[in-house]
């Protein structure tokens, strides 16, 4: 049975006991299950399996496994589907995003070209291309301040043009066609005019053709005054009409007739494309005509208006005299005479003054009228000396109202602070809670071990000279317990407990003479020397400074239910809070 097994795993699988991928050399001795053998025997139950059986049980696990890896195979094949259709879809998507992308940069230098033709026109400094780019604007239906469009079409400009300036439009058209998708057609059959006139420049340049030629290249077969009538035939026509010419040109071609002038038409034949070109190109330039000369009819009034102005102003500034040769007195206004006997006078005419004060002209006539004292009331009269002892009285009344009692350089041991110690003796006088603890003395060590309240640096306040700085009394608690986390429940019991730690803090800090009491004071948390330790600052108002101490840095429980309390009311700004405890969870 064992060399049957043997043959089959080496046949189905490969596998031998030398070799095989497990590293198992018992791989074809038959697993006894003996103990399970043992309690069916003592139940009756124990059969004895046959060779066949062991043999047909063998071929069964070889069949499983085929299908184990068939199905193994077949996830990878959809896995590897998957992998394929993600990536396409993600090439599908970047391809979208690059055509948008794509779209955008092409309206982007589109409109860019469109301003700089503008601008250009705008300043007088427009090249030929820029006047068909605004013929263009105007056949879509677009306004400028100038509606005049072009007297010919635009492919008759090349005419007059150098090769070098033919060249050079010949690039700005290649950008027009790159970037103005909507207009491609024009700006191409635009192209392909201009590319024949520089081919033509070209020859005549060589000396290989006739300058100012209407129509060229036809080939040495075709007479000069032929050309000029195939010239007219071709212009008459329109683009279908044309391009309804070239195939039956084309077909008479192939087909070969008999007494046809093959170069004639050929010659032809090359130069319908050129004329075709014309024939889209007239076209929008008819448009825009149209829609120039509709403009005009429009705004004829405005237009008028506008001419007539500065013509009026002309002729108004001719029909002025010439101003007469004059001496060195030529350029005083008119009615100077020289001397002081003119007409006319450079100085302004004074105003007469009023009455009264014509009447008491003399010394002393801008100085105010004395009246007698017995035309006043005598309750009206104000002495002088009580004046100003009313006025040295209200001054001190409103200095008194304003100022703090202890401003005026007065030290801090001359202020009165009863208010405060009644405040802080009611504090003391409550229980303290359990494991709480004072927390009113000033911090004592270094590093880590400091631990109470911080000495500030001396600052100066703006209301220093209205009010005297003081600190703040308080009366704070820290509260401490014991953590019976897994490690001190495992290293320290009821008799011998763990150390001690902070839980949480109550400070009370007491604002009884508080300016602004409708402006609650503040609490900040900074940064310590330690990172296991904090900086917890109040602030508040005048007159009081600011007071620090150096707290524990653990995370606050901000929750209601847990202690949290932060709340200012009668002169007391109340902050409690406990820590969070992090309990293990399994």
């Amino acid at each position: 049975m064992k060399k049957i097994r043997k043959e089959i795993y080496g046949r189905e699988l490969g596998y031998k006991d030398e070799s095989n991928p497990f590293g198992d050399v018992t791989l074809s001795d038959k697993f006894v299950w003996k103990k399970k053998n043992e309690y069916l025997a003592a139940a009756g139950l124990f059969k004895k399996t046959s060779k066949d059986q062991e043999v047909e049980r063998a071929e069964a696990k070889i069949r499983e496994i085929h299908q184990v890896k068939k199905r193994r195979d077949e996830r990878e094949v959809e896995r590897q589907l998957l992998e394929k259709q993600r990536l396409e879809h993600d090439k599908d998507m970047k391809d979208e995003l690059y055509g948008d992308w794509l779209k955008s940069e092409e309206q982007f230098h589109l409109e860019n070209a469109k301003a700089r033709s503008l601008i250009r026109i705008e300043q007088g400094r427009e090249r030929p291309i820029d006047l068909v780019a605004k013929s263009i604007h105007i056949a879509e239906g677009d306004e400028f301040e100038d509606m005049t469009v072009l007297d010919k079409p635009p492919h008759q400009l090349f005419v007059a043009m150098s090769l070098q300036e033919t060249e050079e439009n010949l690039l700005e058209i290649e950008t027009f066609i790159k970037n103005d998708t909507q207009h491609k057609s024009f700006w191409k059959a635009m192209q392909y005019c201009a590319r024949d006139a520089y081919e033509q420049k070209q020859k005549e340049k060589a000396g290989r053709a006739k300058p100012g030629a209407a129509l060229s290249g036809l080939g040495a077969g075709v007479a000069d005054g032929v050309a000029a009538d195939i010239h007219e035939l071709l212009s008459s026509k329109h683009k279908d009409e044309l391009q309804d010419m070239l195939m039956e040109i084309k077909k008479n071609l192939g087909s070969g007739a008999a007494g046809m002038d093959t170069q004639f038409f050929e010659a032809v034949a090359s130069k319908i494309p050129l004329y075709m070109a014309r024939s889209e190109i007239e076209d929008l330039h008819q448009r825009a005509k149209m829609r120039s000369e509709k403009w005009m009819e429009e705004h004829a009034p405005e237009l008028a208006e506008a001419a007539a102005s500065p013509e009026d102003k002309e002729s108004s500034s001719d029909e002025e005299p010439e101003p007469k040769a004059k001496s060195d007195w030529a350029d005083l206004p008119t009615g100077f005479k020289g001397d002081h006997g003119a007409e006319e006078n450079l100085s302004p005419e004074l105003e007469p003054l009023s009455v009264l004060e014509e009447e008491q002209r003399g010394p002393g006539a801008c100085s105010p009228i004395l009246e007698p004292i017995s035309a006043f009331d005598p309750e009206d009269l104000l002495d002088p000396e009580e004046d100003e002892r009313i006025l040295r009285q209200v001054r001190r009344t409103l200095i008194d109202a304003f100022r703090d009692p202890g401003a005026g350089g007065a030290s801090s041991s001359t202020l009165d602070r009863s208010r405060d110690d009644e405040m802080v003796a009611a504090e003391r006088a409550k229980s303290m809670g359990d494991g709480e603890v004072a927390f009113n003395a000033p911090g004592k060590g270094a590093g880590d071990d400091f631990h109470g309240e911080l000495a500030l640096p001396a600052r100066h306040y703006e209301w220093e000279d209205k009010y005297a700085p003081r600190k703040p009394r308080f009366f704070n608690r820290v509260k401490t317990g014991y953590e019976w986390n897994k490690y001190n429940q495992t290293h320290y019991d009821h008799d011998n407990p763990p150390p001690k730690i902070v839980q949480g803090y109550k400070f009370n800090i007491f604002y009884p003479d508080l300016i602004d009491k409708v402006k609650a004071p503040t609490y900040y948390i900074e940064k310590s020397d330690s990172p296991d330790t904090c900086t917890l600052r109040f602030h508040a108002g005048p007159p009081y400074e600011d007071v620090a101490f150096k707290i524990v840095n653990r995370e606050w429980n901000l929750s209601h239910k847990f202690g949290f309390r932060v709340v200012f009311d009668r002169g007391v700004l109340q902050l409690y809070f406990n820590f969070k405890r992090h309990r293990y969870r399994r």
